[in-house]
This record gives structure tokens, sequence and C-alpha cells, in this order.
């Protein structure tokens, strides 16, 4: 049994006692998930869970037909992922402090979408990124996967079209996702390979529910790459 493991069953010994601080939205005694237990026994998720519950009730009572429809579909995708984005349930043991932070982390950013400050309406998931929103053209393939079946899947993405949106977006290999969220990163990681001509480069992540879809990377106005799976791609902007 290693450290994470143990650090879990302590933390579900405890987590009776943590929620009678701070509810979450669901019943701790009944509490099987490893997800569960890291919420039930630490306050501060605790009570994140129970504001992410109302604040996504209180959304959902203002929508209806297709929009409340898409709002559920989110809300039981972030649910079904946030384990996995955190590495709470991976094969490889995780600290526990440091999943309670991935957990807090993510579902401030959730509450976040759902309850825009002020009355105003949210910014939209790609503010700051317009430049590469519309149509690109995948050019070539710049770096194949080493299986065999990745790699002819991912040949057939030349020629094709991508769409980047502020919602919704289907990626080349068919994940599909109605709120995509745009985040730059430090620098352009290494699958990349040698960028030192684009001194300017810039990489974004783009993610749903937590979860990475894609990693892009601005060379020109017109030029991109773009990393999905193993696959390096370039992309030249549509007219």
């Amino acid at each position: 049994m290693n450290r994470y493991t143990l650090a879990l069953a302590l933390l579900m010994s405890l987590a009776a006692d943590a929620a009678a601080a701070q509810q979450p939205s669901f019943d701790c005694a009944a509490a099987t998930q490893p997800v569960e237990a890291l919420i039930c026994a630490d306050g501060e998720l605790a009570a994140l869970d129970g504001e992410l519950a109302e604040a996504y009730r209180a959304r959902l009572a203002a929508t209806a037909g297709d929009t409340q429809a898409t709002l559920r579909l989110e809300q039981r995708a972030w649910s079904a992922n946030r384990a996995g984005a955190c590495g709470v349930e991976a094969k490889e043991a995780i600290e526990v402090d440091d999943a309670i932070g991935c957990l807090a982390a993510l579902y401030r950013a959730r509450i976040e979408t759902l309850t825009p400050g002020d009355g105003r309406v949210a910014a939209p998931a790609s503010a700051g990124y317009g430049w590469l929103m519309g149509q690109w053209r995948v050019a070539a393939l710049r770096k194949s996967p080493a299986e065999a079946a990745r790699a002819a899947a991912a040949a057939g993405w030349v020629g094709r079209d991508l769409t980047l949106a502020e919602a919704p977006i289907t990626t080349l290999s068919g994940d599909s996702c109605s709120l995509p969220r745009y985040h730059a990163e430090p620098a352009p990681g290494s699958e990349f390979g040698d960028l030192s001509q684009f001194p300017t480069a810039v990489m974004v992540r783009v993610s749903c529910v937590g979860v990475a879809l894609l990693d892009l990377v601005r060379l020109t106005d017109d030029r991109m790459l773009l990393s999905e799976g193993e696959a390096v791609l370039d992309l030249e902007r549509r007219r």
C-alpha cells in the first residue's frame, strides 16, 4: 500500500468529522469514490463543493431549452473528469496535498464560470486569444506518433480544416467541447522541437472541464503548430 493509499484511507476515516463542519453537496457517509473522500475530509473542498452545487442550481434555473440541456451535459462531464484531471485515480501515486490543491483550483474555476461577478456577462473563454480564432487548415504532419495506427490517423488529418472558436469546438480526433478554455503557457513544450527562429512564439493550451485537449503554438499571424496526442502538425490560416 503506497503513501497515497494510506493517506486516503485515513482521510476516509475522518470524512464524517470534516463533513460536520463543512457540508458538501452529497452524503459523506455514503461516499465510496476516492475523490469524494478527499472532498469530505477537507473543509475547504467540502465548502467549495457545496458552493458549486448552489451556483449550478441557480444557473440551471436561469436557463431553458437547449441551453439548459447543454449546461447539464457540461456539469456531468466536469464531475466525471475532475478526479482524472487532478490525478486522484492515476496509477502513479500523487501527493494528497497536491490532489487537494488541484481540486480546489478546479472547483474555483468552475464556480467562476457559473457565476459571473457583479451581474455582468462573463468574459469569453477565449478573451485575449482572438488571433487564433477562425478556420485553420492542416498543412503538414511535423511529428508522427510512434504507434502505427495513430501515425496513420494523424497522416489522414493533413488537408483537413480545424475551427477554433469560443464555443463549441471539435478536435481533429473527434473530441468535442461545448465550452473550451484557452490558457497561455510559459513556453512551448519540447514536443514542438527547436523554435529558436520564432523568438515570439506563444503557446496556448485548450482544455475542456479541466482536461487538456490541444496545445497550440503561434509562429506568425498565419502559421501555427498544433499538438494533439503524440502528433504535431503545421497549421495555416484559411482566408
